[in-house]
């Protein structure tokens, strides 16, 4: 199958290389700032250092007033936008594999979503998006959620309240350049159908700077713990009375850094059944030459009752990935990822998988995908056969 895949890649690859490279193009916050995108993204939607510190002080420049970009309103408590915040992302590919009876596919649009921001008032903002169209559905709003920046004297305290990703504070999936997710992140370990990435939470985070080039960063948050489901028949979106915690801590040094994750939880079921689990482990962020990014995150968990029984039975699992990105120049950006799993009496969850991932710009708003996954999982009663992919795309925000 990577036979077949590779040449048309090739082939693909040298027809862009011959197309015009033309302007620079102005999204969300692009627009509104009349700024390029490659101010906050080294190709969009992956964030360069200025974009992470960007949507860490609350989609908000450091020194920004807020009434320099709304209307004329006569009322000091109230801050409209010139016109409203919002863009608009489209995800389209074709599909090759070889599993299954369909190995090629045309998946366009694969998804499509619109995203606002704005600013309430200084330091205090709105992230949303609503995805209108997801695999030919429509799957509602994923990322929704207020942010507090600065919260007492500029002190560097910010808390986040809505549903977003519980990963965030390691590497955000919407911001990971392939086609191939974070396997682990998405992994269902119990029966419960709990994973690492949407909940409802709230969290808290403070940074410093011990040196000038020495950071201490500290997040901590409590969740739910069951997805962004609806809520029942008592209006209640949490399942049980638990509360799930989790945190991170970091440290940077320049542009090198490593964190060490956690997350600590409970769960019952309709029957009454619970379950305990953990999740932690480390994650790195290192730039070597100035234009490659070394990356990964690993976690170990435990769930002494995955599959609810009356006696516990404990499931582990281990799992993460690690990634290298590397610049080529202005229009192409490479990725390479590395996914594996491993879970405890659950093998057919179990995930060893390696990506190659091109991009071409052709406009600072408008990428070509190129991707290739190969599966490096042996063969066996549990994983009949290896599955390759192809993957080629255009994605484009407007």
């Amino acid at each position: 199958m990577l036979k077949k895949i590779i040449p048309v890649i090739i082939l693909l690859s040298l027809i862009v290389e011959f197309i015009p490279k033309t302007a620079e193009a102005i999204p969300l916050f692009a627009r509104k700032y009349k700024m390029s995108c490659t101010m906050c993204h080294v190709g969009f939607p992956l964030l360069n250092s200025f974009g992470q510190n960007f949507a860490g002080n609350g989609y908000q420049m450091p020194e920004e007033d807020p009434k320099d970009y709304v209307e004329e309103i006569e009322e000091d408590k109230l801050l409209l936008h010139d016109s409203f915040p919002f863009a608009i992302r489209v995800d389209s590919f074709y599909r090759m594999r070889n599993d299954g009876e369909v190995t090629f596919d045309q998946e366009a649009p694969f998804s499509a979503k619109i995203l606002t921001s704005g600013i309430l008032r200084k330091d205090i903002s709105y992230y949303f998006y609503f995805f209108f169209d997801e695999r030919g559905g429509v799957t509602g709003i994923e990322d929704a959620f207020m942010v507090f920046n600065n919260i007492y004297k500029e002190n560097n305290i910010d808390i986040r309240i809505g549903q977003f990703q519980i990963t965030d504070s390691i590497f955000p999936r919407e911001q990971r350049l392939t086609f191939q997710d974070f396997s682990y992140y998405t992994t269902k370990v119990s029966d419960s159908g709990f994973d690492l990435v949407y909940d409802r939470a709230s969290e808290i985070s403070y940074s410093v700077n011990v040196t000038d080039d020495f950071g201490v960063g500290i997040l901590t948050g409590i969740a739910n713990g069951n997805g962004i489901t609806t809520a029942n028949n008592d209006r209640n979106f949490d399942s049980d009375d638990f509360k799930n915690v989790y945190g991170r801590l970091n440290f940077s040094y320049g542009n090198q850094g490593v964190g060490v994750y956690g997350y600590l939880g409970k769960e019952r079921n309709t029957s009454s059944v619970e379950n305990n689990f953990f999740r932690i482990g480390p994650d790195f962020n290192f730039m070597l030459f100035d234009d490659w990014n070394l990356w990964g995150s690993y976690l170990y968990g435990e769930d002494d009752n995955g599959t609810f029984q009356s006696g516990k039975n404990t499931i582990k699992s281990w799992g993460g990935f690690a990634g290298v990105t590397h610049k080529l120049n202005d229009d192409w950006i490479l990725s390479l990822l590395h996914n594996y799993v491993d879970v405890d009496r659950k093998p057919t969850l179990n995930v060893n998988v390696a990506t190659a991932n091109l991009s071409y710009y052709l406009m600072r708003n408008l990428k070509f995908v190129f991707e290739v996954t190969g599966d490096l999982q042996r063969v066996s009663s549990n994983h009949t056969e290896k599955t390759h992919t192809g993957e080629f795309g255009f994605v484009f925000a407007y």
